[in-house]
């Protein structure tokens, strides 16, 4: 069985788990497109590229996505236009066609719908965040482009069990959607063994500085809790995205004299996090839908962290819950509550070893028998198998 990934740009640094997910059908042939090309660690061998003629040619494949990101930005945009791309795809298909599509992110599946059809080829589209929401609420054509993706589609998946609904919500027939969550190896981010004492607590997030992540909201928190917590420390890290929200948190630091308890990191390497969560205790992610409706799905970093044995405290956001479970695996806050975020930290904070242990392993336990790629690689095929029968 053949099955072509299309994305957008194939493939940023924070997507990893893309490239996780495609590799956890070992028995699938999979042949990869998109109209920019980066040659990285996830440019794997044993998939089939069809790179753009223009990018062959030159040989131009930056090995990541800030090197001329202007260019392959606006490359990516005119594709929505004029379809060379596309087109030119067509062409070397209809002599070799696949078995079956499948579209990572909801305007890529508008934009190959076309290409499947002309071909008579089953197409499979991924929701994975902003494009629950976000999209049609800023371009509200999406909301009629996606009415004609579901109906077009063979079948459309979700981040998890608590994501459907927003997809129902635009239209989309409840009975092509399969939730396939999010997972990651265990054997990539082991169990770390962490002493916790009473009294003490190092806080980690990582994350792209956007809105949605909720910096802001996890430096609230801390300042709040720091006032009943003095040997607490946070670290940032995170690909300085949005270049506004990070001078904001600088700006917030200075004003809260935080610059002594907050450690600010640039981007961190995949490979590199693993040892680094065992600096910490606790990890948080305080998600949060922002003014234009942007919202996450499952932020995978918040299973890593849990593999590696870090207690996690979070929101009620999209497939969140699922992840983390409250009062076992970590805590959870509603959206837009610092106060409450406070008091999870500082629970953690006052809480001794032993209780924290049992935090811990559950963690862990959590993703090895929930959200482990083992288990959801078997549940993609079977769809692939699903949409080729």
């Amino acid at each position: 069985m053949r099955i072509l990934h299309l994305f957008d740009l194939y493939l940023p640094h924070t997507m990893n788990w893309a490239w996780q997910m495609i590799r956890a059908t070992p028995e699938v042939e999979t042949w990869v497109a998109a109209p920019w090309m980066l040659k990285n660690e996830y440019f794997s061998p044993e998939f089939r590229f069809f790179t753009r003629p223009l990018q062959a040619m030159t040989g131009w494949m930056p090995g990541d996505e800030w090197n001329a990101s202007w260019f392959s930005t606006n490359l990516i945009r005119s594709e929505r236009y004029w379809p060379i791309y596309r087109n030119w795809l067509y062409e070397i298909l209809k002599t070799n066609r696949p078995d079956g599509m499948h579209a990572h992110f909801g305007p890529v599946g508008v934009h190959y719908l076309d290409l499947a059809k002309r071909l008579g080829i089953p197409l499979i589209t991924s929701f994975y965040g902003f494009d629950y929401a976000r999209l049609p609420f800023e371009k509200p054509v999406y909301r009629e482009q996606y009415r004609q993706l579901f109906k077009g589609a063979a079948a459309i998946t979700t981040t998890g069990e608590l994501t459907p609904g927003l997809l129902e919500a635009l239209g989309c027939p409840p009975e092509k959607i399969t939730p396939i969550p999010l997972s990651v190896s265990p054997e990539a981010f082991p169990f770390i063994h962490r002493t916790k004492d009473r009294n003490q607590l190092r806080l980690l997030q990582v994350a792209t500085f956007t809105e949605k992540k909720g910096h802001l909201d996890t430096l609230l928190a801390f300042s709040m809790a720091l006032q009943h917590c003095p040997n607490l420390h946070l670290t940032m890290a995170g690909e300085r995205q949005d270049k506004n929200l990070f001078q904001e948190i600088r700006r917030f630091l200075v004003s809260r004299n935080l610059a002594k308890n907050v450690t600010l990191l640039d981007f961190l390497p995949h490979a590199e996090l693993p040892t680094f969560f065992g600096q910490f205790d606790v990890f948080i992610h305080p998600s949060r839908t922002t003014h234009n409706q942007d919202c996450e799905g499952a932020p995978v970093v918040i299973l890593e962290a849990q593999s590696s044995g870090m207690p996690v405290i979070s929101t009620v956001h999209s497939d969140i819950p699922a992840m983390v479970l409250h009062g076992r695996t970590g805590w959870l806050a509603p959206e837009n509550s610092p106060e409450l975020l406070a008091a999870h930290i500082e629970r953690f904070y006052r809480m001794d070893n032993s209780e924290y242990q049992q935090f811990s392993q559950a963690a862990y336990q959590q993703v090895a028998q929930n959200f482990n790629l083992k288990n959801t690689g078997p549940k993609l095929r079977a769809l692939y198998q699903s949409i080729r029968n």
